[in-house]
């Protein structure tokens, strides 16, 4: 009996070629889009689950409040944090401290950049990657020691075989490797090239920061893991956390408010990835986006499907009546349209699973993500795809069954509503799935046009024609940064240099308390600090409103001239300052003439005159508020020099920065890129967001008119007589392509009215993430609605105009 089902249903399948190619190839798109989508959520929802005590470990955050009142929330931890941790809470098994430390490794004559992490002796305890070799326990126990993954094992040695080789920094430091450890898997949050004890030395700039750190809880730049023992309940650890901070940190209550000036949380480790702390991962409401999407396209695909399934049964009611009449059962005709359905859809299966393995790396590529082989074959792909296929092929042949089963043969030998079946179903089918399309369509042109504006808009400076190069933050970089610069002014196409401690796009975190002379300590402000060297306001093109920039014709901007000592050892260089214009508002200065001339104390006594005023650069992303900036000499902490070429330099200037850079430093590798690159580097998933949205949209789109052209050829077919007769009666060909035309616009006119109150709100919603952004243009939503309208016509003129140009006579011999 199933064979028979079976071999009918491949003799209508071929019979009927262009419903079945359509139903294919909508369902196979459908699934695919899903599938994909599905699987890199998936990957991405998975990460650091695999480690034996993962339920166990947690992340410490800190939750502060920029000055600007925006709570901003961080992994960086103090470095005093872990060991006081340690002591104050039993219920923890272990604390590690873990930061990463660019450093240059020389082998062979060659000079290699790479990244170390540092992290306290019990790292292998709490992340238990697989050794190759060495002992996870002892492994990186004395300071010296070095853990390395097999790819840096090969990188540097050659072989996997590298216990025991000593690996020499350019700085001087040597480290010994103590284990190598398989490449780390895709879906995991850590970077590790080479890990080493906490306390090693590099003899470069680390090593004078990270002592003094001891004492310094507000210097972050460790991330703290803890591993907590067996039934300890992490809210009532996280409860304790305010009275062990008020103990043990001189500033935790802010002096005007009273109100804690941080928050420390506990942060599961499988939940890092996805919760948008410190830039760490794929936030969770993008990942719910994605799934939004998968829901979307397959269900214009599912209704596509079904809408076309019923179309199809509708023209075979001849067909019904006839085995009825010949004593077929109820139950045998819907077997059969089952089976037909069934078939349809697990071909679709099959061809979405092959679109699936072809398509993946080219969508994770789109997504600038890499995923492991082993993720891109997973079994449940298919798991999830087989109950999916048969629900669709239920879903597409039940109700078309049950409909024409049910009528009595003469019912269906005469016509009428019974053999035409579902004509108000399909109509609310296509309204369904253009509406769903429409959605899509507006919300990827609206994600389009913030993206665009977020890296266009009002930056306060010129990034355009600005090089960076980095590295300059160690006593070897600091040594000869004034000497780089010179050599930089030499070099023909060069307009301007000077230097930074954090280029704008990077996210500058130095906020330090200012106040103006006698004024109460209730009444300070911290502020964000940049601190930056001679000559790179200039090079930024930092618009000037009132007195001068930073000049070393100036003394008093070099030398500490301040009448009094300064606060400390680490001030700033220079006795004057620069505010930004939302700075001098803040502390209420006037205009930006009436500021300059003034004193700004910046800490408890270190006094400095504000002899400049600028624009507002936005220094981080159009998600966060923009922030009062104040901008001191400080030369000794920079990093980046920026480098300011004229329009149209070619490869010879650039050869000749970094001729300038080896030079200076033939120890350090060149780090080179353009500050627009940077720029555009921090809306990358926001680019890549609205390409694939893009992509997504353009096939829910195709997949909306593979059913509608499918629609439109079943009603050429089911009133080829009534256009017959009409063309008789005088109709002319134009009145006829108008009148199947708009027989398919009223339900793309519904869909749009329906489309566009859900976009208002999705997109209000998305927008809601950004501080600066775009607004929901009206003229965006007519344009999607008549965008549908447009496609619309276009799937179904072909079809009016074929049946409109038939000669009536064949028309009226049509039965």
């Amino acid at each position: 009996m199933l064979g028979n089902f079976l071999k009918v249903a491949v003799r209508v399948l071929v019979r009927q070629r262009l419903y079945t190619v359509l139903n294919i190839l909508g369902l196979a798109l459908g699934i695919a889009t899903a599938a994909m989508i599905g699987l890199f959520v998936w990957h991405e929802m998975h990460y650091d689950g695999f480690f034996t005590h993962a339920d166990r470990i947690y992340r410490m955050v800190r939750t502060y409040q920029t000055p600007s009142g925006a709570p901003m929330t961080v992994a960086a931890q103090a470095k005093p944090l872990g060991s006081a941790l340690a002591r104050d809470f039993p219920e923890m098994e272990a604390v590690v401290r873990v930061a990463s430390h660019g450093v240059a490794v020389r082998r062979d004559g060659a000079v290699f950049e790479a990244r170390v992490t540092v992290a306290d002796p019990d790292y292998f305890r709490l992340f238990d990657w697989p050794f190759l070799a060495g002992d996870a326990a002892a492994a990186v126990a004395a300071p010296g020691t070095v853990v390395l993954t097999q790819t840096s094992a090969r990188k540097y040695f050659g072989t996997d075989d590298a216990m025991g080789r000593t690996l020499t920094l350019t700085s001087g430091a040597t480290l010994t490797v103590t284990g190598v450890i398989r490449d780390l898997p895709s879906n995991t949050v850590f970077h590790l090239e080479m890990l080493t004890n906490i306390a090693t030395r590099f003899n470069d700039g680390w090593d004078a920061m990270f002592a003094t750190a001891d004492g310094e809880w507000s210097h972050s730049f460790l991330r703290t893991y803890l591993l907590l023992k067996p039934g300890v309940d992490p809210a009532a650890m996280t409860a304790r956390l305010p009275d062990f901070l008020q103990t043990r940190m001189k500033d935790y209550l802010n002096e005007t408010t009273g109100k804690p000036n941080i928050r420390l949380a506990l942060q599961p480790l499988t939940r890092v990835h996805v919760d948008n702390i410190s830039d760490d991962g794929v936030p969770l409401p993008v990942l719910m986006t994605f799934v939004g999407i998968a829901l979307l396209v397959l269900g214009i695909a599912m209704v596509n499907f079904v809408n076309l399934s019923t179309a199809r049964s509708s023209l075979r009611a001849r067909e019904v009546a006839i085995r009825k009449t010949l004593g077929g059962r109820r139950g045998a005709l819907v077997a059969q349209f089952l089976a037909e359905s069934l078939l349809l859809s697990f071909i679709s299966g099959i061809l979405a699973l092959a679109l699936v393995e072809l398509a993946m790396p080219r969508f994770m590529g789109l997504l600038g993500l890499h995923m492991d082989q082993r993720f891109l074959s997973s079994w449940w792909v298919a798991a999830v795809t087989l109950p999916l296929v048969v629900l669709v092929g239920l879903l597409g042949g039940l109700y078309p069954a049950l409909v024409l089963s049910r009528p009595r043969p003469g019912d269906l030998l005469k016509g009428g509503k019974a053999a035409a079946g579902g004509g108000r179903l399909r109509g609310t089918l296509v309204v369904i799935q253009f509406a769903a399309a429409i959605v899509l369509v507006i919300f990827t042109i609206i994600v389009v046009q913030q993206t665009r504006y977020a890296s266009t808009q009002r930056l306060g400076f010129l990034p355009e024609n600005v090089v960076l190069l980095r590295g300059l933050d160690s006593p070897q970089g600091h040594a000869h940064q004034d000497a780089l610069r010179q050599a930089l002014l030499r070099v023909p196409g060069v307009m301007q240099a000077g230097a930074t401690m954090a280029p704008p796009a990077d996210g500058s975190d130095w906020f330090s308390t200012f106040h103006m002379p006698d004024v109460p300590k209730d009444g300070w402000m911290r502020l964000r600090a940049e601190g930056v060297d001679m000559g790179y306001m200039e090079t930024l093109g930092i618009h000037l409103l009132a007195g001068r920039l930073f000049d070393p014709a100036h003394a008093v901007d070099t030398m500490l001239d301040r009448g009094e000592p300064p606060e400390d050892d680490d001030a700033p260089v220079g006795g004057t300052i620069i505010l930004s214009s939302l700075t001098v508002s803040r502390l209420g200065l006037g205009t930006p003439e009436q500021a300059i001339g003034k004193t700004l104390v910046m800490g408890e006594r270190t006094g400095m005159t504000i002899v400049g005023v600028v624009d507002d650069v936005q220094f981080s992303t159009a998600r966060e508020v923009l922030e009062p900036t104040v901008y001191v000499i400080y030369p000794q902490h920079v990093d980046a020099m920026a480098v300011r070429v004229a329009a149209g330099s070619g490869p010879a200037t650039l050869a000749a920065i970094d001729d300038a850079w080896r030079r200076l430093y033939p120890d350090l590798p060149v780090k080179r890129e353009f500050m627009d690159d940077n720029i555009r580097s921090a809306y990358a998933g926001e680019r890549q967001q609205s390409l694939l949205l893009a992509t997504f949209a353009g096939l829910a789109i195709l997949i909306a008119c593979l059913g509608l052209f499918g629609l439109a050829a079943f009603t050429a077919e089911r009133r080829t007589k009534e256009i017959g007769l009409r063309k008789v009666l005088g109709a002319s060909v134009p009145d006829i392509v108008r009148l199947l035309v708009w027989q398919f616009s009223k339900p793309v006119l519904v869909a749009t009215l329906v489309a566009w109150p859900v976009a208002w709100l999705v997109t209000g919603r998305w927008l809601g993430g950004f501080v600066y952004r775009v607004s929901q243009d009206p003229l965006v939503f007519a344009v999607a609605g008549l965008a549908a309208l447009l496609v619309a016509w276009v799937t179904v003129a072909g079809h009016a105009a074929r049946v409109a140009a038939a000669k009536p006579v064949n028309a009226l011999r049509y039965e």
